[in-house]
């Protein structure tokens, strides 16, 4: 099958913007200007409201938690820190929420972006543009396919990065060969992976030719990855993820004849 079919995921969160924290500390702050409280959503899915008392203070609730920040030092914007936490604006309709380590005086973290309004979605290249999908026009097939077709391969994959925008880390990581084991990972630190991401989508393309090498089968499938980091910064990758099967050989079991990510490999 030759022809190039579009998946396109559920993100992990709505509310996004583009924007990082600085992390440099510099001379003098523009602070924001005290008046009513301002309403943020969160990349995380939180709320945060944000207050300024009076030049030198911030006060905000998160989750029902009350903060009470003081000014500091910044580059640009308004940064305020205090109870381990480090708030950072740009004007009033955006900033960003980071913890503050022991010790330090500006976060290394990068923080999660908060806005007063959401922007649109990240969209992925065209098909046929650069770091999209090929721009294949073959009409797609209605066939019937087996678990151990191409077209079975191709599902595996639409089917674990589903399972990744359900936030179904446990069952995408089981689609690892070995149930999880080539990742290389640990379940927890597979799901761990994904956190720092508020938007994750995958387009899935159509599979290339199974390939044989000593008893295995292996098979390509190309795929565009697009969304948004919790910080605020764009995601854009695209690559292919490798599956492998062993062939019907006698001593196989049914699992090992079965197609299972073997390695993916993604580049901005």
């Amino acid at each position: 099958m030759r022809h190039a079919y579009l998946i396109a995921l559920a993100g992990l969160a709505a509310c996004e913007q583009p924007t990082a924290a600085p992390k440099a500390a510099a001379p003098a702050a523009t602070v924001a200007k005290a008046g009513p409280a301002t309403i943020y959503g969160c990349l995380d899915g939180k709320t945060l409201r944000a207050a300024y008392p009076d030049s030198d203070t911030a006060v905000l609730m998160v989750e029902g938690r009350k903060l009470t920040l003081k000014v500091a030092r910044s580059g640009s914007g308004a940064r305020y820190v205090g109870e381990g936490v480090q708030w950072w604006t740009k004007g009033m309709t955006e900033g960003t929420l980071s913890v503050l380590k022991a010790g330090e005086d500006v976060a290394d973290a990068e923080g999660v972006y908060c806005s007063t309004t959401p922007l649109p979605a990240v969209e992925p290249p065209a098909p046929g543009a650069p770091g999209g999908l090929p721009d294949d026009r073959t009409p797609i097939s209605e066939a019937p396919f087996t678990p151990t077709s191409a077209q079975g391969a191709a599902n595996v994959v639409q089917t674990y990065y589903a399972h990744i925008g359900e936030k179904d880390y446990a069952a995408a990581w089981k689609l690892w060969r070995g149930g999880g084991a080539a990742s290389n990972q640990t379940q927890a630190e597979f799901a761990q992976g994904f956190a720092r991401y508020a938007a994750y989508n995958a387009q899935v393309g159509a599979p290339g030719l199974t390939d044989g090498a000593a008893g295995s089968l292996y098979i390509e499938v190309p795929v565009v990855i697009y969304g948004r980091m919790m910080n605020g910064a764009e995601l854009h990758q695209s690559g292919k993820v490798i599956l492998k099967r062993i062939n019907d050989v006698p001593g196989s079991t049914a699992q090992e004849r079965l197609w299972g990510i073997s390695q993916i490999e993604l580049k901005p």
